[in-house]
């Protein structure tokens, strides 16, 4: 896939390194009357063009059409996203788009038919990549909630002005979910003493909260999270790697 590697290369080095500020504040106050998303475009069609080119298309109509396709697509959600805003949802959403263009133009000109997709799926997805597949997903909603009915009997001892100042809103569940996320992944490239690196990087974190609020509940509390997603994380990772 060098043509699609190509094309997403060229996306990436238009849209976050060769648009400047301006640009995109421009497209944010006057959308589609935006002179910032022309100049943005005129980038994108040149380093596509050479994308495409580099990728091995010859210059023909096919190449020109291809050039059409992602440009205009490219043109059209950048304007919708100016109408949406820019979020964490509608950003994922434009670049997910994005990349779904550029994907489906690449199997165009490649002349890769849905059969052969389906054969590489079938040789490419094991049992061990599902396995995996699976353990992280385990390692993110699953767990998280698995965590937090176990603690729920500890946070009720708390006082309400405790809980009030207990950090960010879903923050803590994000942490979990990365830190085993980490985890898994240490496990399954053989990497333990990195999974002590980060206990103890954790630990470092968190010592002054602990130190702060010189209870002795909320740091029996932070260490008993801390050890339950370590050990959940461990276990997942230790059944992927040993089964399969």
């Amino acid at each position: 896939m060098m043509l699609f590697a190509c094309l997403v290369l060229a996306h990436i080095v238009a849209d976050f390194y060769l648009q400047p500020y301006s640009w995109i504040m421009d497209k944010v106050k006057y959308k589609i009357k935006s002179v910032g998303l022309l100049k943005h475009m005129s980038v994108h069609t040149l380093l596509t063009f050479t994308a495409l080119y580099v990728g091995g298309v010859a210059l023909s109509s096919e190449l020109a059409l291809a050039l059409l396709i992602i440009i205009v697509t490219h043109y059209m959600i950048d304007i919708w996203k100016t109408y949406m805003g820019f979020t964490t949802k509608y950003f994922v959403l434009d670049q997910t788009g994005h990349l779904l263009i550029l994907l489906g133009v690449s199997l165009w000109l490649s002349g890769i038919t849905f059969a052969s997709i389906l054969s590489l799926m079938q040789t490419q997805f094991t049992i061990g990549v599902f396995a995996i597949i699976i353990g992280y997903l385990l390692a993110y909603k699953p767990l998280s909630i698995l965590i937090q009915l176990l603690l729920r009997p500890y946070l009720q001892q708390f006082e309400a002005a405790t809980q009030e100042n207990s950090g960010l809103q879903t923050a803590g569940e994000y942490i979990g979910a990365l830190e085993r996320f980490l985890i898994i992944t240490f496990v399954l490239l053989g990497q333990f003493a990195a999974i002590g690196f980060l206990l103890a990087a954790k630990s470092v974190f968190r010592f002054g909260d602990m130190r702060r609020q010189n209870d002795r509940k909320l740091t029996e509390y932070i260490m008993l999270g801390t050890l339950l997603s370590f050990s959940f994380a461990l276990l997942v990772g230790l059944s992927i790697k040993n089964l399969f």
